[in-house]
């Protein structure tokens, strides 16, 4: 008898959740993303224009998410967070990083151990697929036919960044990129 009511209860309890419509996990993630963008927006700084970008997306989230439109509060919030690394990221630079020791894509000193595993032909990971990556973003604006303003001024930029500064330009297209998937719902 007692099995039966707690089944009972549990499977009301199933059904009243259900009648919500929230996606808790979607709701936990974008909470997430939102307090990740409060921290990393207090110490921010770099390039004027993508920083301000980054705090319209941040209004954005946080608007989307009180309306409870979730999905949508993650992606603009996880676009935020991508224009704000790309504000802070500095030119590509191969050869030596911090304190002398060599980077991640040579053969050097690092952690204060020889690495001999590593190999110069890895790129760095702000780099990969940097042009492919503009050109998605141009094609799935346009297959969506995105009206997001932000979105097409984002793809212009990476375009004009894409020979100088490759990890910029591959961070503006990430961004553009999940303001697409914002718009669209998936």
């Amino acid at each position: 008898m007692r099995n039966a009511l707690a089944a009972l209860l549990l499977l009301a309890g199933l059904a009243v959740a259900q009648g919500t419509g929230v996606d808790y996990r979607q709701a936990a993630l974008a909470a997430g993303l939102l307090a990740r963008l409060q921290t990393v927006e207090k110490s921010a700084q770099g390039e004027e224009k993508l920083l301000t970008w980054a705090k319209t997306l941040k209004g954005r989230a946080e608007q989307a998410y009180a309306q409870g439109a979730h999905f949508k509060a993650a992606r603009e919030a996880q676009a935020a967070l991508l224009l704000f690394r790309a504000a802070e990221a500095q030119k590509a630079q191969v050869g030596r990083g911090p304190k002398g020791r060599w980077d991640h894509r040579g053969l050097g000193f690092r952690d204060g151990r020889f690495q001999m595993h590593r190999f110069p032909q890895a790129p760095a990971p702000g780099m990969r697929g940097g042009p492919a990556l503009v050109d998605r973003a141009e094609k799935e604006l346009a297959y969506y036919r995105g009206q997001d303003p932000l979105v097409k001024d984002l793809i212009a930029e990476a375009k004009a960044r894409l020979e100088k500064e490759p990890v910029k330009a591959a961070l503006l297209a990430r961004a553009a990129l999940a303001l697409i998937s914002a718009e669209r719902g998936f």
